[in-house]
């Protein structure tokens, strides 16, 4: 059978991310929660002191109400919404985080360079509901943890797509089962033949720390990459005795990280 060795990415792709009209959500481990537009998604993780939302997907209220009902769905209180933590500063990822902070008062956790970042260069310069319009309550970098309860956020920097991007690690539980979960922060490499370079060299350091963790669960915060939709629609109607398809094991981690270096090479050849 014939597969594609990297996701498709058109200007039909990018219009998507501001397309409110369609979402699904689906509890993909018996703490995790997925929640997606057409191409963009967020995570809630749940704790035993509360909820963790990490990215807001874009700055539209119909977001911030698809994550609040779906939350409600799978039966989590969403008042007990504690934290907000974000991998970059690209609207579609800060998204509708200030009715987070103005309904529930979260907290929020962003790296300084990409709050900065967010500031001074907003994805859409002329339309500003898209400008920055909350805080950053605590910037996090290389080797700091987040923890709520009973789980630990590992935070890891991973400049490239973002000049402060960051990527996570954290612990998943499948039927009592723990698995090691990561989340590439910044899906598409940048446009200039330094800072993809400095995407690689984030990518390999990434790869290097999933593995001492022992990662077998891959995330993606854009559905393009990973089969998103086709995986949340699996997860939606799965059977007790269907295997979990976000559970790739390490060898499987390691080789999904790939189409990031394809998506590199494929961009350096250009310039």
């Amino acid at each position: 059978m014939n597969r594609l060795n990297k996701p498709v990415i058109t200007m039909e792709t990018i219009k998507e991310m501001e397309d409110m009209s369609f979402f699904i959500h689906a509890k993909i481990f018996d703490d995790l929660l997925i929640v997606a537009q057409k191409q963009t998604n967020c995570f809630i993780l749940k704790t035993s002191e509360g909820l963790i939302v990490i990215d807001a997907i874009w700055p539209a209220k119909e977001a911030f109400g698809a994550i609040i009902d779906a939350i409600k769905d799978v039966g989590w209180n969403p008042e007990t919404i504690k934290k907000l933590v974000l991998t970059h500063g690209y609207v579609d990822h800060t998204g509708c985080g200030k009715w987070f902070v103005e309904k529930y008062h979260v907290n929020t956790y962003l790296s300084e360079i990409d709050d900065n970042f967010w500031r001074e260069h907003p994805t859409k310069p002329d339309r500003p509901e898209t400008w920055k319009d909350y805080n950053i309550d605590v910037y996090i970098r290389d080797g700091d943890t987040i923890t709520l309860g009973d789980k630990t956020i590992y935070v890891y920097d991973t400049p490239g797509h973002t000049p402060g991007g960051l990527s996570y690690i954290f612990p998943v539980k499948e039927g009592g089962e723990i698995h090691m979960a990561a989340l590439w922060g910044g899906t598409t490499p940048p446009w200039t033949k330094d800072e993809v370079k400095q995407y690689i060299k984030s990518l390999d350091y990434f790869i290097d720390e999933a593995m001492s963790k022992k990662v077998d669960v891959a995330l993606s915060n854009h559905i393009a990459v990973d089969n998103g939709l086709e995986r949340i629609m699996y997860s939606k109607a799965r059977m007790d005795y269907m295997p979990n398809i976000y559970i790739i094991g390490q060898d499987g981690f390691n080789n999904f990280c790939q189409v990031f270096r394809t998506l590199s090479y494929e961009i350096l050849e250009r310039l």
